[in-house]
């Protein structure tokens, strides 16, 4: 079973609320002292599953005692015992990190009761926030998608790997050293219009086309609203994918499509004329007499007409030839 360490110099306050520790489970051994700040070199920190400090100590007082406790304990709950002239102080502390703080003289064996449960269980939802955080960072980061999400104001909220990687090339600086100036403000302004139409309440996706080197890439951008507890919008969450691949095999197919169209097109149109015109005047060939002088008349007229035919039939191949380059 784990302990509790109690860091207190005064004797008779140990002693005083050592009893309505007793009261509550902690007895004999599971109660351990230090009567300074410079005893806690000789304690195991994971035995402890909650501290108990005040903070006026002989070798530290005030936040720098609470903060020498942190630094020994970041993981276990902490509550601040103090006196009436330290509740400031001690209001800090909870704003470092402390769980609570206790007034001395001014509770019992119930409410310190109350005190050391609820430290320890928000110290267990806090580990557990903690590490569903770690773990959708993990999977945030584990991408080449760009991840990241803005306040109504503009700020960068929380972002993955890949975005700062982005942000970095573009400035040419590292993640610390970025300022807001260092971006172009002209890029500022698109994006700000584009989280602005988000911050109205449109769910929206937009392509983003950028030119590296003289070849293009296209991202497809999704924005969608981050609510509060009562509903309101306030901030947008933007996912990123490069699709450049699809999308320039998407013009290919479109390019072929249109190819095609005119290829059906002119089958459809341009080969009937001179198809119509050979099959027309083939039946005026006079077969009974091929030497005949209107037979002539009728090759000549034969020749014009597949003349045509050719050319309707290069005019296909070309189509043809264009849409197998554009594959």
């Amino acid at each position: 079973m784990k302990r509790l360490l109690f860091i207190e110099d005064d004797d008779f306050s140990f002693k005083s609320i050592a009893l309505l520790l007793e009261n509550i489970g902690y007895s004999g051994d599971r109660i351990v002292r230090c009567a300074c700040l410079g005893d806690m070199d000789d304690v195991d920190v994971p035995e402890f599953e909650i501290v108990l400090t005040d903070l006026t100590l002989p070798d530290s007082s005030h936040l720098e005692t609470f903060e020498r406790v942190v630094k020994k304990f970041p993981y276990t709950p902490i509550i601040v015992l103090t006196g009436t002239s330290e509740i400031e102080v001690a209001i800090r502390t909870i704003q470092q990190g402390a769980q609570d703080y206790l007034v001395k003289g001014e509770f019992n064996g119930k409410s310190l009761e109350k005190a050391i449960q609820y430290a320890i269980e928000r110290t267990r939802i806090l580990d557990k926030i903690f590490i569903e955080k770690q773990n959708l960072r993990a999977i945030i980061n584990n991408t080449k998608d760009i991840i990241w999400s803005v306040d109504k104001d503009h700020n960068i909220i929380s972002a993955n790997e890949a975005f700062w990687e982005r942000v970095e090339k573009i400035c040419g600086k590292r993640k610390r050293d970025i300022q807001n100036n260092d971006l172009d403000k002209d890029l500022l302004r698109t994006w700000a219009a584009f989280y602005d139409r988000a911050l109205s309440g449109e769910v929206y996706k937009m392509i983003w086309r950028e030119d590296h080197d003289g070849s293009k890439t296209y991202e497809e951008v999704s924005f969608n609203l981050i609510h509060d507890k009562d509903q309101n919008i306030i901030g947008v969450s933007c996912f990123s994918r490069d699709i450049t691949r699809q999308y320039k095999y998407l013009k290919m197919i479109k390019k072929q499509n249109d190819q095609l169209r005119k290829i059906a097109w002119v089958q459809s149109h341009e080969v009937r004329g001179p198809v119509a015109s050979i099959l027309g005047i083939a039946q005026l060939f006079n077969m009974g007499n091929p030497g005949h002088a209107e037979n002539i008349e009728i090759l000549e007229n034969l020749q014009i007409a597949a003349n045509k035919l050719d050319e309707v039939i290069k005019k296909i191949n070309s189509y043809t030839t264009t849409a197998e380059e554009n594959h």
